[in-house]
């Protein structure tokens, strides 16, 4: 088994990228009301899609919706009918190999483009993945409401946060569409996660060997890795404020999708450089250590528009709106002592800069 690496890099120059369309959908094509009339997975659902409910109570086909939404049209939309723990909705298709054999020789990258909404903090999860004909997951995408972190489990590896160059977790924006885009490389067994709205950040890890079936020299039959089921799955559970399962609220995660794009591509993106570790190069804080307030600078003149201040565990402390202001004057007296991530945003994207506060 390889070892895994994880960096952040965002794309600076791409080399030609030959890509053809596979699959897409946006759900427009379907009526608004139940996705399906067979909740136990037996029965396909609009599209060859299928829907199928794990809860230990009685589900309904109410509880997977194709709903309009202002400004995108209709999506799809998990509910939930009974919410206890650990409830499981699952909308998924088991034919993705069949248009990932129309692909062109060469195009040997596997990219999917989804949008899925990052719901305010409760409950357990929202994910959703790829797996091989064996039913293995080659990737697993899990986004935690509570505390807003993207997570990816890989093949034969454990789960890792996505995290920045410096170490800190990744967290998303609050209630809105976010695009996520993953990329399998057959060619070189790597995985590359990207999050274009977020100044295209990317995380890349190597994966073990991956197979695309025939058989070796002997004639014994290989192991096929190609992508062969897209799994989305919404997760009921326990509802948590300020980290804390908190029994007075009753808020269960409803899942939303939209936008699925499938394709087959000769390439992943040429990375060369991080643009967080670029930003944040060009920026300073003094003091730091810091008591009462703390002064932010930056040598290029970017205009500051946003300063998110997060502790080591991801956990967001304040957030404070700046009108396009080059210099910054940060508060900082209400904090606890102890080391901050400042999450700087400008026009040409989100710096990170380490604070300790006295």
């Amino acid at each position: 088994m390889k070892n895994y690496i994880l960096f952040l890099i965002s794309v600076l120059y791409i080399t030609p990228i030959y890509s053809q369309t596979l699959y897409t959908e946006n759900f427009n094509s379907y009526p608004v009301g139940n996705f399906g009339t067979d909740y136990t997975g037996a029965v396909p659902a609009h599209g060859g899609w299928y829907t199928k409910d794990d809860n230990l109570l009685p589900g309904s086909n109410a509880d997977y919706q194709i709903v309009a939404e202002a400004n995108r049209g209709n999506i799809l939309y998990f509910g939930y009918t009974n919410r206890i723990f650990a409830n499981k909705h699952r909308v998924y298709r088991d034919d993705i190999n069949t248009y990932w054999q129309q692909r062109t020789t060469n195009n040997n990258v596997f990219k999917i483009s989804i949008d899925l909404f990052t719901q305010e903090a409760n409950d357990q999860a929202e994910n959703f993945f790829i797996e091989n004909e064996l039913g293995e997951q080659l990737v697993r995408l899990m986004y935690y409401g509570h505390n807003r972190y993207l997570r990816v489990l890989k093949k034969n590896l454990g789960e890792f946060p996505l995290q920045y160059d410096n170490g800190s977790f990744i967290v998303l924006p609050v209630n809105t569409w976010v695009t996520i885009e993953v990329y399998i490389d057959y060619n070189n067994s790597n995985l590359y996660i990207s999050i274009p709205t977020m100044n295209n950040y990317t995380a890349m890890y190597t994966m073990d060997t991956l197979q695309q079936g025939g058989t070796d020299s002997e004639g014994n039959p290989l192991p096929n890795d190609s992508p062969h089921k897209l799994e989305f799955r919404g997760m009921s559970g326990l509802t948590f404020t300020n980290g804390q399962v908190d029994p007075n609220k009753d808020n269960p995660f409803k899942l939303r999708v939209d936008n699925i794009s499938i394709s087959a591509q000769n390439t992943v993106p040429t990375v060369n450089l991080s643009t967080n570790e670029y930003l944040a190069s060009h920026f300073n804080l003094y003091p730091n250590p810091a008591t009462n307030v703390v002064t932010i600078t930056n040598s290029e003149n970017m205009l500051v528009n946003q300063v998110v201040v997060y502790d080591t565990t991801g956990k967001q402390i304040s957030a404070q709106n700046f009108n396009a202001q080059a210099t910054i004057q940060l508060n900082v007296e209400h904090l606890a002592s102890g080391t901050y991530m400042l999450h700087i945003t400008t026009h040409e994207g989100t710096a990170v800069k380490k604070l300790v506060k006295k």
